[in-house]
């Protein structure tokens, strides 16, 4: 926590990780026996229910730290709260959370206190993907696990940026995991067995399937994965992105780039390289711009027609195996 801020504002759509600094900034301040009457979390207070709790005393500590949170700009604009806010109690912490992505800059409320040394605006968005990697080595070392990179890629493919997930899956690896040497990093095969979302198939083992052309073998794997709730609007969305950097790498190729610079350029961790430039050795640039276009397809029809959602995913499958026949590129 920093020293000398008295009011914290956290806004973003990282709840997670919006909570976590939260609780950062209440265990720098408050003992696990002060909490109990010194700490206050409000739900859509009026200002003068703030105002009671923010004018009285800690009790048995040197602070109390208050967290507000529903509220509107209207309850920020408040005369008495910005009367308040603009001559705090040294004595009292205020967190206001403010769940939503963006927020106005231009109200009252912070054009009177962003000046202020002791006011800090914190927003914390959802992470990059380039940003996922080390902060899930971080947050493996805080609990107290190794993790390969290998590892934590199969993680983010079912997770994504979702650090609450994140978190729930690293803690049942820190506790479902024993290994005789706790200096060895885990693999692949070892985190397979403790994940939650582990199936016999799932969504990466389809783009795999359409990636090899092996459209008999996607038809399957769809059928399997559909069956255990997997939404085609999801793996639409998921192969779509796979597909696009496929083509972007393979375009570069075309003008001349050499391997290496399109595998940094992409950002294709070294132990994917190989099965990456099988990918981009097995299709056309003409091929990935057409799956695209299937895809682009089928998201609108997915979107906005009542027709059965598995009928309209396997009809994509359909015509991607007219497209792997050269005699079929027309389709």
């Amino acid at each position: 926590m920093e020293k000398d801020i008295l009011v914290y504002f956290f806004y973003g759509e990282d709840g997670f990780r919006i909570t976590k600094e939260i609780e950062k900034i209440k265990s720098g301040i408050l003992k696990k026996d002060q909490m109990d009457f010194n700490f206050d979390r409000l739900i859509s207070p009026s200002p003068l229910d703030f105002l009671t709790i923010a004018d009285s005393y800690p009790v048995l500590s040197e602070k109390r730290v208050i967290q507000v949170e529903d509220f509107e700009d209207s309850f920020l604009n408040d005369t008495g709260l910005l009367d308040y806010l603009n001559s705090p109690s040294p004595a009292t912490v205020i967190i206001f959370y403010d769940k939503s992505a963006k927020i106005n800059e231009n109200i009252k409320f912070f054009k009177e206190l962003k000046a202020k040394n002791y006011f800090k605006l914190h927003k914390i968005r959802l992470l990059y993907e380039n940003e996922l990697l080390p902060y899930i080595k971080n947050l493996s070392k805080e609990k107290g696990i190794k993790i390969s990179d290998e590892a934590i890629y199969y993680l983010i493919r079912y997770t994504g940026n979702n650090t609450l997930n994140i978190d729930n899956e690293l803690n049942k690896i820190a506790s479902g995991i024993k290994t005789e040497n706790e200096s060895k990093e885990l693999s692949v095969d070892e985190l397979k067995k403790v994940l939650a979302f582990s199936k016999t198939f799932n969504i990466f083992d389809f783009i795999d399937k359409i990636f090899d052309k092996d459209t008999r073998g996607a038809f399957g794997v769809f059928g399997v994965i559909y069956n255990n709730g997997e939404e085609p609007v999801k793996i639409t969305s998921v192969l779509y992105n796979e597909v696009r950097k496929l083509h972007k790498a393979k375009v570069q190729e075309s003008s001349g780039m050499d391997f290496e610079t399109i595998l940094r350029i992409n950002s294709v961790l070294p132990f994917l390289k190989k099965k990456f430039l099988k990918n981009l050795s097995l299709f056309s640039v003409y091929e990935l711009k057409r799956i695209m276009e299937l895809l682009e397809e089928t998201d609108f029809r997915l979107k906005t027609t009542s027709f059965p959602q598995n009928l309209i995913f396997e009809e994509f499958i359909f015509k991607l195996n007219f497209l792997n026949n050269p005699k079929n590129r027309h389709i």
